[in-house]
């Protein structure tokens, strides 16, 4: 298989299950001029940081055991085997979720004290309430887990995007209801996450049925959870990583620079999306095309293909941000004046995006000599890198601080992980080709940012189009990329031919 139709492929499933989490995470986009045209950044401040435990806690909740599931299942060809498979990984969190949940529901008025500030406390909130709505979202999402998996790994592309619509729905028409409506204030949000979860839950009953036996095959659980526990330390690291800032930006400064700094931490979402596509068609592409003669070669050209497309999507929104949340539907803006003046973070979000695109890609060594041992090790570096630099920075530069901290995380994890990488797997990567594009991205980032660009629309839209142009002009395009890339323009008059 030549190296250009193998890219195809993996752009493809990344497309497709894309488009799947587009849609799951369409309702945080929908939801932040709802959200900040309505809240007080204070109030917006307590959101987050509640919403940054859930992140947290929903790694702990499966404790690796999805990843260990998806590759176990796939691998697995008979239909016995897989039922055992999904049945052993199915009770086994339906058991912990049950258990964890009921312990933080008990326990809601010591967490509430023990993890807010304050003046957190001093605000018009209820704090336990939100809590324990925050264990049944939990428990309902990991029981939604499974069955998402089901659909990834037999390939019903159709069917995983159809349930995320449908809880996009779901969530937005009760976020609408519960805050709009019937005003329950900050409370409505989490309200409005537990009604969602539950009824898509209800809804994939069927796909859980149809694979679910009454077992628990004890040697099936040690293979899933030998496999997937070592990847609990690094995936609680990554969603630390997501999350850790705002704890401690509210603890060094306040909740309400929380408050500003979420929602406009949030726009790093339209990069997150691109990554996570390519993430969840990466690990199966590079298992099957490991076996190829050229495999190193098309990982080679695996890595430019995606910082060249995070670069696209990087100056795009690194020019027109401030353009973009000014943009207003009836009486709400894309995101509510009072937090305009966050958006200065939002290239150094995307920034630290792209270290972690360069993390996701390096992964193949460890993965294919199944040396997981080393994660936890490589992502608790990030994670300490990630705490001592927020407490480095916020003091001194504010919110900014908490957003450069999550890029020296990143940036640790992923040579850490290069390192490792390579000596497992070596792949000669086109660093002469990345130092190119970083130099025309930079150039292009500092002229869109200057003021007499930066007031004009006109101005920022001729330097993003200049910038494909300007890779041109420092060759950084190989002869055999430019040949097919004039096949691919001229394909379709040629399908169209009688």
């Amino acid at each position: 298989m030549s190296i250009f139709i193998s890219i195809k492929r993996l752009f493809q499933h990344s497309a497709v299950y894309g488009i799947g989490h587009i849609l799951n995470r369409l309702i945080t986009f929908l939801l932040i001029p709802l959200y900040s045209n309505t809240f007080a950044k204070d109030e917006l401040g307590v959101y987050t940081l509640v919403f940054s435990y859930i992140v947290i806690l929903t790694v702990v909740y499966s404790y690796g055991l999805d990843t260990a599931f998806f590759r176990f299942y796939i691998l697995d060809d008979t239909p016995a085997g897989r039922d055992k498979v999904f049945s052993t990984a199915y009770n086994s969190i339906f058991l912990t979720s049950l258990l964890l949940s009921g312990i933080i529901m008990l326990i809601r008025g010591p967490l509430a004290a023990r993890l807010f500030s304050p003046e957190i406390h001093a605000l018009p909130v209820d704090l336990p309430l939100m809590i324990v709505l925050s264990a049944g979202i939990l428990f309902f999402d990991s029981m939604m887990l499974m069955p998402s998996l089901i659909l990834r790994a037999e390939e019903k592309p159709m069917q995983f995007i159809f349930f995320k619509f449908l809880n996009v729905v779901i969530n937005f028409a009760c976020n609408f209801m519960f805050i709009i409506n019937l005003k329950m204030g900050i409370e409505g949000i989490f309200v409005a996450n537990l009604v969602s979860s539950a009824l898509t839950f209800l809804l994939m009953l069927p796909i859980v049925l149809s694979h679910f036996k009454l077992i628990f095959h004890w040697p099936t659980f040690k293979d899933l959870f030998a496999f997937g526990i070592p990847y609990l330390p690094s995936t609680l690291s990554v969603g630390l990583m997501d999350t850790i800032d705002k704890i401690i930006l509210e603890r060094l400064d306040s909740v309400e620079m929380v408050g500003l700094y979420g929602p406009n931490a949030k726009m790093g979402m339209f990069m997150a999306l691109f990554i996570t596509a390519f993430r969840f068609a990466w690990h199966p592409f590079f298992l099957s095309t490991s076996k190829q003669a050229n495999a190193q070669e098309v990982f080679k050209k695996v890595f430019t293909y995606v910082i060249l497309a995070c670069s696209f999507v990087f100056l795009f929104f690194s020019l027109f941000i401030d353009d973009i949340v000014r943009l207003r539907v009836g009486r709400f803006s894309l995101l509510g004046e009072e937090y305009w003046e966050g958006t200065v973070v939002v290239p150094i979000i995307f920034l630290a995006y792209i270290f972690y695109a360069a993390y996701i890609n390096f992964i193949i060594g460890i993965y294919l000599e199944k040396k997981t041992k080393y994660l936890p090790f490589i992502t608790g570096a990030g994670v300490l890198g990630n705490i001592a630099a927020l407490y480095l920075l916020i003091p001194t530069i504010g919110f900014v601080g908490a957003a450069w901290a999550r890029v020296v995380a990143y940036m640790i994890m992923a040579s850490a992980l290069y390192v490792v990488g390579q000596r497992l797997y070596p792949v000669q990567h086109e660093w002469g080709r990345m130092v190119k594009m970083g130099l025309v991205v930079a150039a292009i980032f500092v002229l869109g940012r200057s003021d007499w660009v930066a007031s004009s629309v006109l101005l920022k839209t001729a330097l993003f189009l200049l910038y494909p142009a300007a890779l041109f002009v420092v060759r950084f395009f190989e002869k055999s990329e430019l040949s097919a890339m004039k096949r691919m323009l001229h394909r379709p008059s040629i399908d169209r031919a009688p």
